[in-house]
């Protein structure tokens, strides 16, 4: 009886060390198979706790310079740093400007003095006040050419503080909606404007700077006293990588959550997984132009037909997969002043005849358009020009020559490196042109017809007027009434015709359960109300 008494009390003994210890006899033998299971990897322990219990997001960002976002030329950075600082101005899905450091503005009758009233709220994340003298300085340092938001105010004459919470700006001439432009970046007065890897960001966004965890991992933490309310989300993560490819990665195991189509090619790169595609139409315009100077393009007829010779449906679907939206009037799809009606952009054979008949082409014995002038036989023969730079590009060019060349139209594609490309195009030395321009939020087009000078020697004072008109005036029913006049008279006149608006893509992982509304100026607008939970 003995040796059973021994027993219970072993029996008896384990169990209470058992229950002491926490383990059972099914970790004891894992353990004795398999090693200790514990981690001795303290950031192991950090990444599965903040996955089960943080309220965070995690961005990532590739060729890291400086936070200051004047002066990064990293896209990634910029991107992360819109969650960071804020602009006078965004632009909303319609491409309206929306204040945002800004209260409200006003137009004088001539539309070239603007005076913004800015808001009196707002706290910077080192706790001091913005103020008027933040955007004046952000204006100077934009306007010395150090930072890479220089061209949008190059129409700017003037501007100043002029009291604690007013701004006043002052244009060469008027332009539509010249806030729309004001969405670069505001920083505090005196902030160090030299690339610096060591600048703390002190923007007035809904995230301010905490602290370096690690190296390649920066902490970001809800601004409690965000203008817009605190965000939903307490914790952003930000982490280096190396290259692209380990960037692409990182998106994929769900590292980071957002990525955006300014630095993966969405064409060539498909991301495995759950994430969520929130695409946009950006300000991106594919074009093909005319040199005026050209004698058998001098009538608009002419051009007109040749435009309408083009399938730009199928070029959308072939040659960029779909990546774009067709469109006969150069106006973003998205604009509140979009007014194309067309659903489809497919040749027209029969309107080009006619409107080719309409300054005396006709079809010889050979099936070619020709006509005679002042006894001169001219035949409808092109030289299509194009950045060799871009397989892109040079796919676009053939797609149209062939659209001409099916209706009997010659065409031939020429393609040079991008310099030679560009001076030829200064040089007014091409028939027709493949070219690609990025429109201002304010849809000002006066790049592309200013009678001051263009690509295409065209010249047309009224349109000048009218663009002068839109500049003068706020009321979205006359400002309609102007644009579709605007754009009638380009369609008319055709010194170009778009082909599509590129779309823009921000990927988000299925983690953040709001949708996003990315627009031309912000990819990440409105994070304050984001969440993951």
């Amino acid at each position: 009886m003995n040796w059973i008494k021994r027993i219970i009390i072993y029996i008896t003994v384990t169990c209470v060390l058992v229950s002491l210890t926490g383990c059972t006899f099914t970790d004891t033998i894992k353990e004795k198979i398999y090693g200790d299971t514990k981690t001795d990897n303290p950031a192991a322990v950090e990444n599965n706790t903040e996955d089960e219990v943080s309220n965070s997001i995690s961005v990532g960002i590739l060729d890291f310079d400086t936070f200051n976002p004047l002066l990064t030329k990293s896209e990634t950075v910029k991107e992360c740093m819109q969650l960071v600082y804020e602009p006078l101005f965004d632009v909303d899905e319609n491409l309206m400007p929306v204040p945002m450091l800004a209260e409200s503005y006003t137009v004088s009758p001539d539309g070239r003095t603007i005076d913004i009233t800015l808001k009196n709220n707002i706290m910077w994340h080192d706790g001091t006040n913005f103020n008027a003298y933040d955007a004046a300085y952000t204006i100077r340092q934009i306007r010395s050419g150090i930072t890479t938001y220089t061209s949008l105010l190059s129409n700017m004459a003037d501007y100043k503080a002029t009291g604690d919470y007013t701004l006043q700006i002052v244009l060469n001439y008027s332009v539509p909606n010249f806030v729309s432009l004001l969405t670069f970046p505001i920083v505090k007065y005196r902030s160090d404007m030299n690339l610096n890897s060591g600048y703390i960001p002190n923007g007035t966004g809904a995230f301010r700077f905490e602290t370096q965890q690690s190296t390649g991992k920066m902490s970001f933490a809800a601004f409690d006293n965000y203008h817009n309310g605190r965000a939903q989300i307490d914790n952003l993560y930000v982490y280096t990588a190396p290259d692209l490819q380990r960037y692409e990665t990182m998106f994929e195991a769900s590292e980071i959550d957002l990525m955006t189509g300014e630095t993966v090619d969405l064409s060539e790169y498909t991301p495995r997984g759950s994430a969520h595609n929130n695409e946009y139409i950006t300000n991106k315009m594919t074009f093909i132009g005319f040199n005026l100077l050209h004698e058998a393009l001098w009538g608009a007829n002419t051009r007109r037909a040749l435009a309408e010779l083009i399938d730009k449906d199928a070029i959308v679907n072939s040659t960029i997969y779909s990546r774009g939206v067709a469109c006969d009037i150069p106006i973003n799809p998205s604009s509140l002043f979009y007014f194309d009606t067309n659903t489809r952009f497919k040749p027209d054979d029969l309107l080009a005849v006619q409107l080719l008949g309409n300054d005396g082409w006709g079809v010889d014995e050979s099936g070619k358009y020709v006509r005679n002038v002042n006894g001169v036989k001219q035949v409808l023969s092109f030289e299509i020009l194009t950045d060799g730079d871009s397989a892109e590009k040079i796919s676009i060019a053939n797609a149209v020559a062939e659209n001409l060349m099916s209706f009997g139209v010659d065409a031939t594609v020429t393609a040079f490196p991008y310099d030679q490309y560009m001076a030829r195009i200064n040089a007014k030395n091409f028939d027709i042109m493949v070219g690609e321009i990025e429109i201002g939020a304010n849809l000002d087009l006066t790049p592309l017809i200013s009678s001051g000078g263009n690509y295409f020697s065209y010249q047309n004072t009224d349109l000048d007027t009218l663009a002068g008109q839109i500049g003068m005036t706020r009321d979205e029913e006359q400002l309609k009434e102007l644009f579709r006049r605007y754009g009638n008279m380009i369609i008319e006149d055709m010194p170009f015709t778009p082909l599509f608006f590129r779309k823009g893509d921000v990927l988000s992982s299925a983690k953040i359960k709001n949708a996003l509304a990315p627009s031309v100026s912000r990819q990440f607008r409105s994070v304050e109300t984001w969440s993951v939970k």
